[in-house]
């Protein structure tokens, strides 16, 4: 391969062979001055239009394979910043279940000590119901659930209905036990709240009755405002209910069993990370379907 070179006071002009192939480039004085980066856009068009040889293809190879490498460091950065966001959750939701559990497990071996008999009944069926069967209904189709990610969503579902219909029985029934024994005279924090649980409960489940037979009622109601409906209640009802049984911890009832004031802190501490971790699926399904009523209606 020879090469020559030609300049006069305008333009230079490179004459290279290739073979039987004469590759010509002229280079503007003043773009070589002022344009360098016009030059090389230039030159990778010439070489482009050259016929296929390993010699003149070399730049547009080197050149596909540096964005093919880039486009993989990339996407293989995404797919660990993913992964790693997983493994985060998955470790939240452990840590959810440990709070639940602990919180369930003391609160019923303290009632069951007593026997169950009066505000020990209301207790341990709010308990139950809300603080335990209530989380799991609300989280069973979060991805990210330690318990039910390897199910079908049509099983999940089921499951859903069952917890909350069970759960929401269960808290109702311990509102009712504690409502009549104070004769419906709520002037505590934690009664008032108690009995806003109870009343946003009872809507809840009729709305979810309406959300799971979505299809049928089509016609009348959207389906996706139906469910978020649902979604939005269901999250109000959870997050009344655990705020009243973190109020529930300053009664005369829980501090005159509790072990210390410290082991009452630990108690409403385990009780607003249940709140917050388990509401967390939830507020992502709820925020997917505000996006998709804003794509629909806009």
């Amino acid at each position: 391969m020879t090469s020559r070179n030609t300049t006069t006071t305008s333009s230079s002009t490179i004459r290279t062979d290739y073979g039987s192939t004469t590759l010509k480039i002229s280079i503007d004085n003043n773009t070589l001055d002022t344009d360098s980066a016009s030059i090389e856009d230039n030159i990778v068009g010439v070489y482009q239009s050259l016929p296929y040889t390993s010699t003149t293809n070399l730049y547009a190879k080197s050149s596909m394979s540096s964005r093919f490498s880039k486009m993989t460091v990339d996407t293989m950065s995404k797919n660990e910043a993913q992964q790693i966001g997983q493994r985060i959750e998955y470790l939240l939701n452990v840590i959810n279940q440990i709070c639940i559990g602990f919180v369930t497990i003391y609160m019923s071996w303290m009632c069951l000590r007593m026997g169950l008999a009066g505000t020990a009944l209301h207790a341990w069926l709010v308990t139950i119901g809300f603080s335990f069967l209530m989380a799991e209904a609300i989280m069973c189709h979060y991805n990210h659930n330690v318990l039910t990610f390897n199910y079908r969503r049509t099983t999940k579902t089921t499951m859903h209905w069952m917890l909350q219909s069970l759960g929401g029985a269960c808290g109702i029934a311990g509102v009712l036990i504690k409502c009549i024994q104070k004769g419906f005279l709520l002037q505590s924090t934690h009664g008032k709240l108690g009995f806003a649980a109870f009343i946003l409960c009872c809507i809840s489940m009729l709305s979810g009755l309406a959300a799971l037979y979505s299809v049928r009622v089509k016609k009348f109601l959207s389906p996706l405002l139906n469910k978020t409906f649902h979604n939005v209640l269901g999250i109000a009802t959870f997050a009344v209910a655990l705020v009243a049984h973190f109020y529930g911890y300053n009664t005369g009832f829980f501090s005159r069993k509790s072990p210390s004031n410290d082991f009452t802190i630990l108690m409403k501490v385990l009780t607003l990370m249940t709140l917050c971790l388990s509401s967390w699926g939830p507020l992502k399904s709820l925020l997917h379907k505000m996006r998709s009523i804003i794509k629909t209606f806009s």
